[in-house]
């Protein structure tokens, strides 16, 4: 994607001169004449790099730069002017403006400075990603469930003990890699590579060369040397996601690393030592895996010393609600939507639904929810379809598992029947006109009622 420069210059000469040149090295250039459409173009062009001259017509162009980066904190400012001295450079660059540059000058000099401030952006983007990374690691371990709190126990003291073997073990969307990259960013192996590698996502015959590396010739198509990753991350950590689909063969040379510490590439004869830390995740058994004769049992006990078990979000209570309200204010800031929360029903809904893609799913709802919500709340009709029939399921599972004698406490208080039937046939109703955009017609026929029987009833519930 190419580059957006905007020029503010009250000189058309320049203006025109600079945008021809630009625009010939490839870059996307607009100009403005003055402060005033200067802040018309950053709502409309979005400049990334502004060059902008010191003295416009009537306006200073340091005044200009807080303005610009009321609109745009990101955006990059170079001060132009052919009255250059250090004062007014210190002042610019105190102002907010990335660089400052003297007139008469030349497109190459131009070009330099915006080939600073693109790395300068690039780097910028890294160290984004890197705080929002370890911002995300703890969203997944909000929450004063015991369980969680026992893994953000493991996550400290296996800081602090940097070559202790971890395996982390939990359903789909709990949040074992980025229980993993805590383990890292916290120990003091947080300076070296964490090199991360999916063992289901690649093929079986590629795992091997992948960690290990090989030797030039040493199969075809391999006509140099190449580190694997277990070496490249000499001196950091190693995370295995899926650990239990790696073959047999992989399985056992695994293990002698573990044991020795050292390993050999792929035709290779010399033994390569490397200091790194291994922490392998599985969302599959691996004690029947190994019944199964699919894994190795003296693997398993090598990887398994310290386990972390990452218990599923259905089991974490109220913690559900502490990550909705969380997620909800982050996609509020995203969105620009001042939701204020959950209504009564929507947290029932929440908690007793099954979240088969546990925390990754939540947030994925919350999201949803945020940015097709219109109320100031979320309602359960906002949430998907599913968790309407989770949420009557698991009350009726509640009553059963309770048996007749303890019904009364197995009832939530104030229990009506009529009401909590109306109130389902509503739901169910109000989901359906929903997705058969008010055609009562297919409504009808997608609940398996008469349309007479449907109108019969929007009356009754007044939901017309």
């Amino acid at each position: 994607m190419r580059k957006r420069i905007l020029i503010v210059d009250d000189e058309e000469m320049i203006r025109l001169s600079l945008k021809e040149g630009l625009t010939d090295l490839g870059y996307q250039v607009s100009t403005a004449e003055n402060g005033m459409k200067a802040l018309g173009e950053m709502e409309d062009f979005k400049p990334q790099i502004i060059f902008l001259d010191m003295r416009l017509s009537g306006e200073s162009g340091l005044e200009l730069i807080p303005k610009i980066k009321e609109i745009d904190r990101d955006v990059e400012v170079v001060i132009m002017t052919a009255y250059g001295d250090i004062q007014t450079a210190v002042k610019a660059i105190k102002r907010g403006a990335f660089d400052y540059i003297n007139k008469p000058f030349d497109l190459e000099e131009i070009d330099i400075i915006i080939r600073r401030i693109i790395k300068s952006l690039v780097l910028q983007k890294k160290v984004y990603l890197l705080e929002q990374e370890k911002k995300a690691q703890y969203e997944y371990m909000l929450g004063e469930d015991p369980s969680m709190q026992e893994v953000i126990d493991k996550i400290h003291i296996l800081s602090s003990n940097d070559t202790v073997t971890v395996l982390i073990q939990g359903e789909t969307g709990t949040g074992k890699e980025l229980v993993a990259s805590a383990i890292h960013n916290n120990s003091i192996r947080k300076d070296a590579p964490m090199v991360k590698i999916n063992c289901g996502a690649l093929p079986q015959q590629l795992v091997e060369s992948e960690l290990f590396g090989f030797e030039k010739n040493a199969f075809t198509g391999a006509n140099t040397r190449k580190k694997g990753l277990l070496e490249v991350a000499d001196g950091g950590t190693v995370f295995l996601d899926e650990i239990g689909e790696v073959s047999l063969n992989v399985q056992t040379k695994l293990l002698r690393f573990l044991e020795e510490r050292k390993l050999k590439r792929v035709g290779g004869l010399e033994d390569i030592e490397v200091d790194i830390r291994i922490i392998a995740a599985t969302n599959k058994n691996l004690e029947e895996a190994i019944s199964k004769k699919e894994f190795r049992e003296d693997l398993y006990y090598r990887l398994n010393v310290v386990p972390i078990y990452l218990p599923p979000l259905r089991e974490r209570g109220r913690d559900i609600l502490v990550l909705a309200e969380h997620y909800l204010q982050e996609f509020n800031k995203k969105f620009h939507k001042r939701i204020k929360g959950f209504t009564r029903d929507a947290e029932k809904g929440l908690l007793t639904y099954s979240w088969r893609g546990n925390v990754r799913e939540l947030k994925n709802i919350i999201e949803r929810s945020v940015l097709l919500g219109e109320g100031e709340e979320i309602d359960l009709k906002d949430l998907p379809f599913e968790a309407h029939k989770d949420s009557h399921q698991s009350l009726l599972g509640n009553i059963k598992s309770r048996g007749q004698q303890d019904l009364g406490k197995a009832l939530p208080p104030n229990f009506s029947l009529e009401k909590e039937i109306q109130e389902i046939e509503t739901q169910y109703i109000l989901l359906a006109l929903q997705y058969c955009n008010n055609n009562y017609s297919k409504a009808s026929e997608m609940l398996g009622i008469s349309r007479f029987a449907l109108k019969r009833k929007i009356e009754k519930y007044d939901l017309e």
